[in-house]
């Protein structure tokens, strides 16, 4: 088995053959700039070799134009990074609120061949007495339904009288996908329920996917794809996170004999076909033929990476070394799976303004709202750490993936001339009264200046939006727009009065800038 690097530099070339030139190569970083119309033919050039040569890896795409791949190693992964070109900005809005959405849908099918290890995985990673974790059996869960037992015992003689004989393990679901199916969506609600109401975390072993295959339980017939198989995928639901477990033909044969070595191949290429068709907004595949040990550490990663906990012992930790800013009640840390993100933490204990759960209902507002974030540090919710529940959020880099430096670090070491600052100002005003988003905090060090290109920058806000505290204001805020007008334009003049004093402190040079 090749090493990381080396799996890296062949996707690269690979990749170069299939006419993709890399834009861009830094910090171990891939990055490429396509058309939409070329995305699946990208991936499915990374599923065939990494499924070739033994590797597991994640397609993450929490934003619509931007897709980013992790490649799984013992050592360090390794991160392949796509923009898509010209995309309007409806889709890319339209989609942040699916994410959302089913960001809140706790269900995540675990998806394989018999004997590849569902089971084994699962139960070696997750604690299966933790009372907010439900693990159901698809097939039981079909099963046991009144449609599908009322059904079944005519449909079982009808299809040992069309054999000629007793229909083996699994063969009455081939033939009566639909009655599957149908029973699979009646129950669906109740998970959902389960997930929104009652707080639970559901694993699926097994999904509708299955049905989608047809012959896979004739030994005697090639497996494929239903004749009508994107028709059937419309009407099946969308899952946040689907797990995708393989290994090599011989080793499934070596758990469970019940397959062809063929049939494992056209799964393994059906269920990725069917993601490409309907993709999840984070697809993981694991080889379950590696290191139980290293499968699991990949779960949990992933897991970790979408906000997910199902036990004490499930958290981040955050420390000194990882710390970036303190505020008045908050702590910013580096994010310790991700340098992409940071963590904003509440430090103080008792009454406070509970500023991470008002960030998070105002940014899950103005995504509901279908709001542009352009100018905004996006969002990403909850996790489980050390400090308490955290709140995620983009860290504010320049292009070079450099930090970036504040507003105010730019006005008081005269970095930007005052036209260019006055540019981007302008640009931040238009951008806030044109999607009636309100900065309140107007402090200069809650925006951020990164550097988009060379010679070119923007401002990113960081902190203080929606409101200082909860409370009537914060509902008249979200709810009426004249108040809102009202308020981004009391508030914008404040910050002018702010941003004048530090250019004529940075002028004078008499009074140094105790925050940057």
């Amino acid at each position: 088995m090749i090493n990381c690097e080396e799996m890296i530099q062949k996707v690269l070339i690979k990749l170069a053959k299939k006419n993709f030139p890399i834009f861009k190569y830094e910090n171990n970083i891939a990055l490429f700039s396509i058309n939409e119309d070329r995305l699946n033919n990208l991936l499915n050039v990374i599923f065939k070799l990494c499924s070739k040569e033994l590797f597991c890896f994640s397609i993450i795409r929490e934003e619509y134009a931007e897709i980013e791949i992790v490649i799984y190693s013992t050592d360090e992964d390794k991160k392949i990074k796509i923009l898509l070109e010209n995309i309007e900005k409806k889709i890319i809005l339209d989609y942040r609120k699916k994410v959302l959405k089913y960001k809140k849908y706790k269900i995540y099918p675990i998806i394989g061949p018999d004997g590849v290890g569902k089971t084994t995985l699962f139960s070696n990673t997750f604690d299966a007495k933790d009372k907010s974790l439900i693990y159901k059996r698809f097939k039981k869960i079909v099963r046991r339904s009144f449609i599908y037992n009322i059904t079944y015992p005519i449909n079982k003689y009808l299809l040992k009288k069309k054999l000629g004989k007793k229909p083996e393990k699994d063969q009455h679901d081939d033939i009566h996908y639909i009655l599957v199916i149908l029973a699979g969506l009646l129950y669906y609600p109740y998970l959902l329920f389960n997930s929104l109401v009652k707080n639970k975390v559901i694993f699926i072993d097994r999904f509708f996917n299955d049905y989608l295959l047809e012959n896979i339980s004739f030994l005697d017939k090639k497996t494929k794809l239903r004749d009508r198989w994107k028709n059937i995928l419309k009407y099946i639901p969308t899952v946040y996170w689907m797990i995708h477990l393989d290994a090599k033909a011989k080793i499934i044969l070596e758990r469970k004999d019940e397959l062809k070595r063929r049939d494992i191949k056209k799964y393994r290429k059906a269920n990725f076909k069917i993601y490409l068709q309907k993709p999840s907004i984070v697809y993981t595949y694991i080889n379950t033929g590696l290191e139980l040990s290293f499968c699991q550490d990949i779960l949990l990663k992933v897991s970790k990476r979408i906000g997910l906990f199902l036990s004490n012992d499930f958290s981040h930790q955050l420390n000194d070394d990882l710390l970036i800013a303190k505020g008045g009640e908050r702590a910013c840390y580096l994010h310790p799976e991700d340098n992409t993100k940071v963590v904003k933490s509440l430090f103080i204990q008792g009454s406070h303004n509970n500023q991470n759960k008002l960030e998070y209902i105002y940014m899950n507002y103005l995504k509901n709202k279908k709001k542009d974030l352009f100018h905004i540090a996006n969002c990403y919710g909850y996790i489980k750490t050390n400090k308490g529940e955290g709140l995620v959020f983009d860290r504010v880099l320049n292009y070079d993936n450099t930090p970036a430096k504040s507003f105010r670090y730019m006005v008081a070491n005269k970095i930007l001339s005052l036209d260019e600052q006055k540019i981007l100002l302008d640009e931040l005003k238009n951008y806030l009264e044109e999607n009636q988003i309100l900065f309140v905090d107007t402090s200069l060090t809650n925006l951020f200046c990164p550097q988009i290109q060379k010679d070119k920058f923007k401002i990113i806000i960081v902190d203080g939006l929606g409101a200082k505290r909860m409370g009537l204001k914060f509902w008249l805020y979200r709810n009426s727009k004249f108040y809102t007008r009202y308020k981004i334009k009391r508030q914008w003049e404040k910050f002018m009065e702010m941003y004048k004093k530090d250019v004529k402190r940075a002028e004078l040079a008499v009074r140094p800038f105790t925050r940057l």
